[in-house]
């Protein structure tokens, strides 16, 4: 493969300049052909790691290649993947199945089946008066101002809060943003700290934080990257919390994940940077540390965290490792905006393995039908799984 080639093409991508469609084509090709070349190193691996691992391996070999090409943090860039989901160390069960998405055997049936696109960059603003706003459609630029804040949708589609002027008498405003299944969208809050709403997923905040504490709710998923604000008179550090339906996340400056899904069986909260404190509504409390894990159903544990994992969906990937088919089809019906429908028994089986989100929902299928052990039908939007 010419490395050469393909490291200018990548980087042209991700520069955010527009390929030509034989460029395109040629990124496409060439890195299939990567893949192909690393499945096939992984397959003559001699050592005794178990194929999961090797699998592991493998794609982080191929982020290696594309890894520091983004500009941006937090851009959603559906395109970053660009040839087929790349689906290693599949295991259900007892057995170990290896899945390349442009060969398998279900090709015939999956193009007679309705594709379902990947969620994508959207979601709806409610304003303090009652007023609701599609920043899906909204055009960049100044979208409404309140309380002398601005608020602006940016080039790549987010939104930001700007000072405009002096205070309003309208200071307790509190705006919402809402993603639907479907969708995801990132917000620079009034203080200038970042949140990423994953789908079906809202965050309710002050268009102006008060001078002792910020204060914001939500639900779903949210990643948050806060930025450090003193107290007036610089007297310490003003303190950042995050409200659920079951807990309370004390901030002081920090990066952190918080899963808070009514449908899902625990409150999780990963700590990325800085340091979190939880209180459940139940008394209990925790300290997070880095790497650090607080997961809250009948009582609140903490646990070493598997980042990548929690963090896969920010970066645009699903990223399963031991989970049940239950699992991870209810972030299926989140993302893909589609029902479900499955026997209790095969909700059981258990996956590791790794798709891109930016995948159509066929990837999906093959993933579970590249098994044997499961038939996957599509119709409309509809998500059938079988013996």
């Amino acid at each position: 493969m010419d490395n050469d080639i393909f490291r200018k093409l990548l980087q042209k991508h991700a520069d955010g300049q527009t390929l030509s469609p034989e460029e395109e084509e040629q990124l496409r090709q060439l890195y299939d052909q990567l893949l192909a070349e690393e499945i096939a190193a992984t397959a003559e691996d001699p050592s005794p790691e178990p194929d999961e691992k090797r699998g592991v391996a493998m794609r982080r070999r191929i982020d290696q290649h594309i890894a520091d090409r983004r500009t941006k943090r937090f851009r959603f860039d559906y395109t970053r993947h660009i040839a087929a989901a790349i689906l290693v160390g599949l295991i259900l069960m007892a057995g170990t199945y290896w899945f390349r998405t442009s060969k398998t055997g279900n090709n015939q049936q999956l193009a007679q089946q309705e594709d379902i696109l990947p969620g994508a960059h959207k979601a709806c603003l409610t304003l303090a008066d009652g007023s609701v706003i599609s920043l899906t459609d909204a055009p960049n630029g100044i979208i409404a101002t309140q309380s002398g804040v601005r608020i602006e949708k940016d080039a790549d589609g987010n939104i930001r809060y700007k000072v405009a002027g002096k205070p309003e008498a309208m200071t307790s405003a509190v705006n919402t943003i809402a993603t639907p299944n479907g969708g995801q969208y990132r917000v620079t809050l009034p203080d200038g700290s970042i949140a990423m709403l994953n789908a079906a997923s809202s965050l309710s905040y002050p268009v102006r934080f008060p001078d002792k504490e910020r204060r914001v709710k939500m639900t779903g998923e949210v990643y948050f990257e806060i930025e450090k604000k003193h107290m007036p008179g610089g007297k310490g550090n003003l303190p950042f919390f995050v409200e659920t339906a079951g807990q309370e996340v004390q901030v002081l400056g920090t990066h952190f994940n918080i899963n808070a899904y009514g449908n899902e069986t625990a409150i999780r909260t990963t700590l990325v940077e800085g340091s979190v404190k939880i209180r459940s509504n139940a008394g209990q409390s925790a300290l997070l540390k880095p790497g650090q894990q607080a997961v809250l159903a009948k009582q609140l544990d903490v646990q070493q965290a598997d980042i990548q994992q929690q963090l896969a969906w920010v970066n645009g990937d699903f990223v399963f490792r031991g989970e049940t088919l239950e699992s991870i089809l209810r972030q299926v019906e989140r993302w893909y905006d589609i029902k479900v429908e499955y026997p209790p028994h095969i909700g059981k089986m258990r996956f590791n393995g790794m798709v891109s989100r930016s995948q159509p929902l066929s990837a999906i299928v093959r993933m579970i039908q590249a098994t044997k052990k499961a038939t996957v039908t599509v119709k409309k939007r509809r998500f059938i799984v079988t013996d």
